[in-house]
């Protein structure tokens, strides 16, 4: 087992919400752990694996929607039943 310490650090406080949305799930500190991680070894690749379906789901309905002139198309419809 690795040791650990406590830290403190000023984040601003929007982040805060959003990190406290992991703290629910029991994930923020590894995820906080990841990201310095990430940045540490200069891992700043894009992991689509990493990014919520739901939101994912949205910005491709969104993209879909304005480049069909607001058309509905299967593709958009399973989307938007996806984020609902």
């Amino acid at each position: 087992m690795s040791r650990k310490t406590k830290i403190n650090v000023l984040l601003p406080f929007k982040m805060v919400g959003e990190l406290e949305s992991l703290s629910k799930a029991g994930k923020r500190s590894d995820f906080i752990q990841k990201a310095i991680r990430n940045r540490l070894d200069g891992e700043e690749d894009f992991d689509i694996a990493d990014a919520d379906t739901k939101k994912l789901a949205s910005i491709l309905f969104n993209r879909i929607q304005l480049q069909n002139d607001y058309k509905s198309t299967p593709l958009s419809l399973l989307l938007l039943e996806m984020i609902q």
